[in-house]
């Protein structure tokens, strides 16, 4: 391929909190001859100069968490500064909750690590094309789950809980009083049937809820 029509492939960004996995994925990326590969990104930061830098269409590929927040916060603030960007949301099958999380945010696509091989390359061709793909296995148990979904300002609470703000603390940086957040707290722990800080932190952190 010459390389101006290499320069109108679109771009394919890859961002995950570990340099290693954003290599790995890029190695991947770089064997499919509709996209070419651009940059990596480590935390949001970095991530939205990247973008801000694309030239023509960009796709990207992004981890459940980067080393300053995790996919709930990136989703977010890509939404709002860069809502052209296609994203595919990868992540581990015992990470369900972020998957959940990814397409209630508006991620054009979801793709399993463990079947990133095969499937990574069908998901940005069919992205490519302008269309977006949820693997079937994903869509079932999406439909199959009636299970309580965390709120927005649950997860703003718990990720402040993460970071290990008591709650005097998380009420000063949401503006509630301190009973509206131990209110929030007890229906955390109820959605995630633990009795504890640290038992919610714990599901939070793995993606396990």
């Amino acid at each position: 391929m010459d390389k101006t029509a290499a320069s109108d492939l679109p771009q394919v960004f890859v961002a995950d909190r570990q340099l290693i996995v954003c290599q790995g994925i890029g190695s991947l990326v770089g064997q499919i001859d509709e996209v070419r590969l651009a940059e990596f990104a480590t935390d949001t930061k970095s991530l939205d100069k990247m973008l801000r830098q694309a030239t023509g269409r960009a796709i990207l590929i992004l981890g459940v968490r980067l080393s300053d927040g995790d996919l709930t916060v990136v989703l977010e603030q890509l939404r709002k500064a860069h809502p052209e960007v296609m994203v595919v949301v990868v992540a581990d099958e015992t990470e369900f909750a972020f998957i959940r999380t990814a397409i209630k945010a508006g991620a054009n696509s979801v793709c399993l690590m463990s079947q990133i091989l095969t499937s990574l390359p069908k998901i940005l061709g069919k992205l490519v094309e302008g269309h977006s793909i949820v693997p079937t296995d994903i869509l079932r148990k999406l439909t199959s789950e009636n299970a309580d979904v965390l709120t927005r300002r649950e997860h703003e609470i718990l990720a402040l809980l993460v970071d290990g703000l008591t709650n005097f603390q998380i009420s000063a940086r949401l503006g509630l009083s301190e009973n509206t957040v131990k209110y929030y707290l007890k229906a955390i722990y109820q959605k995630l049937d633990v009795n504890s800080r640290g038992g919610a932190i714990a599901k939070y952190v793995a993606g396990n809820y």
